[in-house]
């Protein structure tokens, strides 16, 4: 994680301020449209310095997901077009599963969505010791002539769901992060129903009332984006075919003035990447009618600097929203270079001397271990820790022990990534394409992976494991490939089609990943474990990389940059947190709430170590606040390092004070390792600091 946090500066329009180290620009952009080109990811090819993501597949193009064995999963109630993939893992998935549409937060705006109408509102932060509360607001409602909707288009930022009346369509409403409003656009000439108490505004261009303290408004937009005058409604009010009525809210009268403004109706966001050596960016398309400027957010972490000033700020639960007129935002944050193995040369002749005998230990065990795990979760775990006890066997001299670890190491992916005709219940340790959720799932799934939970976790282990132990044997990687790609490709393709989504939990907005596949919860969607999320996607890059994937690894190297500084700057060193909220970091992130908790321990330890786990190579790139560092451990340590997760908070504290930590590891007990860890890197890891810090 980067202490140093994502610097925003801001441009608007034509106004160019002073940029340090990342930047916002915002401006009336253009669009990265068509479909992406062929191939086995079908990546899009960088012009201008940027990369289209998330655009739709050739037509021609068929992942090689939907070629593994085929099962159906039972994903219950689903609104969703035939012919789109179910938009699991997104931050509205809870909007089209589930036999009652939860409510989905778009930042600022959480809407729900129902058969006959929309309720949008503006959350209102609060915190108690061990949570912050942003709660769907039930405050503003229109009544809609329909009696049924479902996505009909997504993408990871934006959704479109068609409303229809006896299956005839009437009306699309679009939600998107980033983007403060919700827009109903009527497909046939219609009636909607309206809150009682609204007046009209800046000479009818808008209508406004004040709820609970929120003002909210709506204006009336022409197909080509112009307003439309409007009067006091008497309950309801009339759109033609074409016509979008644009809602928004704001804390005050001066704020709802301003989205007034830019009240204009969106058809989906494009989606670009731009990656060098020190800079990953990002840029956010909002697609409006003739190119006509909206308002667009800036998430907190990206800090504004330099000459232009937002339009408006709107609170939200990860911070104040900077609000700025036009329809591109490109963010900046610092590039991170994927890394698979530990800086082992400043170690001196004792320490791996005493690294080697640790290593032959933890060798003999593992070789002695029982039968390895069989679900996807575990078992990525354990030949992740085989991995990883190779780099570090080879890294210290123990050869022979190096070869013994390998050999199982190979042994246990050849299981795992064999190609195989079946995969039928009652298997393990094989994977096959669900029909029905159209994604990859473990036939032993754990913590909810047939529901399309974790996939970016669990799939994250086996992915850098087979980089490491591949790595120059060209023939293992060939061996393993079409089930890795069909990994890759379920969690990260580049495109979307039929057959799978793009980016599949991925959000290039939050620059973080959404760890739910169907997120049934009134708080939205969550990711609890950041940490595992930048294993995902250095696994991801590293494989990529060992296999010739070229524009994938560029791809994964920008997730990696963007999910780093999000855990940074919104799991382990948060800044805006509200009176009241007693802890330091926060350890689960949802849509409408931030919690010090997990979803398995109540033990402190758990609720830090689980933002470590598995403490990657990677992580040695952070620039990690040493005072955040011991703040953290302060708050979850009060009863030592010989507890839960113990291995990881240890190795935690060598990046703020290496030498105590050494002395710390050097006698925690076995009970303090965890089953995805070993002595051997956990020594290794301690060493290394130490002997960095002189």
């Amino acid at each position: 994680m980067r202490s140093r946090r994502a610097v925003i500066a801001v441009i608007a329009l034509a106004v160019v301020g002073a940029v340090v180290g990342a930047t916002v620009l915002v401006d009336t952009g253009s669009d990265t449209g068509g479909r992406a080109a062929t191939g086995t990811f079908a990546s899009s090819r960088t012009s201008g310095g940027w990369t289209p993501v998330a655009r739709e597949a050739p037509e021609d193009w068929r992942p090689q997901a939907a070629e593994l064995p085929h099962g159906a999963g039972e994903p219950g109630t689903m609104r969703v077009a035939d012919g789109l993939a179910p938009p699991t893992n997104r931050w509205y998935s809870g909007m089209f599963f589930g036999d009652v549409p939860q409510p989905v937060f778009a930042l600022p705006l959480a809407v729900q969505a129902q058969p006959d109408g929309v309720i949008v509102g503006l959350p209102k932060v609060s915190a108690t010791e061990r949570t912050i509360t942003a709660p769907f607001a039930p405050d503003f409602r229109v009544g809609l002539p329909t009696d049924a909707f479902e996505a009909t288009r997504a993408d990871p930022v934006s959704v479109t769901a068609g409303y229809t009346s006896a299956g005839t369509p009437a009306g699309k409403l679009q939600l998107a992060e980033g983007w403060p409003y919700a827009a109903y656009t009527a497909e046939r000439d219609q009636a909607v129903t309206l809150p009682a108490g609204l007046t009209a505004r800046d000479g009818g261009q808008w209508l406004g009332s004040t709820v609970a303290g929120t003002t909210y408004g709506v204006a009336v937009s022409h197909a080509d984006g112009s307003h439309r005058a409007l009067t006091e409604p008497q309950g309801s009010l009339d759109l033609a075919a074409g016509e979008s009525l644009v809602i928004f809210a704001g804390a005050d009268e001066a704020t709802a003035a301003t989205l007034a403004a830019g009240a204009v109706p969106i058809t989906g966001t494009a989606i670009g990447y731009a990656l060098d050596d020190d800079t990953a960016s990002t840029r956010l398309t909002y697609r409006t009618a003739q190119r006509r400027p909206t308002v667009v957010a800036a998430m907190p972490h990206q800090r504004v600097q330099g000459s232009a000033e937002p339009v408006a700020t709107i609170d939200s639960l990860y911070g104040p929203l900077r609000l700025y007129r036009g329809r591109t935002v490109t963010s900046d944050v610092p590039a991170i270079t994927p890394t698979g193995a530990l800086d082992l040369g400043r170690l001196t002749d004792a320490d791996r001397t005493e690294l080697r005998r640790q290593v032959r230990a933890d060798v003999a065990e593992a070789l002695a271990a029982p039968a390895p795990p069989t679900d996807t979760y575990f078992g990525g775990k354990q030949v992740y820790r085989l991995a990883q006890l190779e780099q570090v066997a080879e890294a210290s001299g123990a050869s022979k022990a190096a070869a013994k670890v390998r050999q199982r190491a190979v042994a246990v992916l050849d299981d795992w990534l064999k190609e195989s005709d079946s995969c039928a219940a009652g298997s393990t340790k094989c994977f096959f394409y669900d029909t029905a959720f159209r994604g990859v799932v473990g036939r032993e799934a754990s913590f909810g992976a047939d529901e399309f939970n974790d996939h970016h976790f669990h799939y994250g282990y086996f992915l850098a494991a087979a980089a490491l132990v591949g790595q120059d044997h060209p023939e293992l990687l060939q061996r393993w490939r079409s089930t890795l790609t069909a990994l890759a490709q379920d969690i990260a393709s580049p495109v979307a089609s039929e057959q799978l989504p793009a980016l599949r939990s991925f959000d290039p907005f939050t620059g973080h990943s959404w760890a739910s596949g169907t997120s049934p919860f009134a708080d939205g969607n969550n990711q609890e474990s950041s940490s595992e999320a930048v294993n995902a996607w250095n696994g991801l890059a590293l494989w990529a990389r060992a296999d010739g994937h070229d524009q994938l690894a560029r791809q994964a190297t920008w997730q990696l940059s963007l999910e780093s500084a999000a855990a940074s700057a919104y799991w382990l060193q948060p800044e805006h947190l509200p009176q009241g909220f007693d802890h330091p970091f926060v350890s689960l992130n949802w849509g409408g709430k931030r919690e010090w908790a997990t979803w398995f321990s109540a033990e402190p330890s758990a609720i830090l170590g689980i933002q470590l786990l598995p403490m990657p190579p990677v992580f040695d790139q952070a620039d990690v606040d040493p005072r955040r560092v011991r703040a953290n451990l302060a708050d979850t340590t009060a009863q030592g390092y010989d507890t839960i997760f113990g291995d990881y908070l240890t190795m935690y504290l060598a990046m703020a004070d290496p030498k105590r930590a050494l002395a710390v590891g050097r006698q925690l007990p076995d009970s303090a390792i965890d089953d995805g860890n070993s002595r051997s890197y956990l020594l290794a890891w301690l060493l290394a600091h130490a002997r960095a810090a002189g």
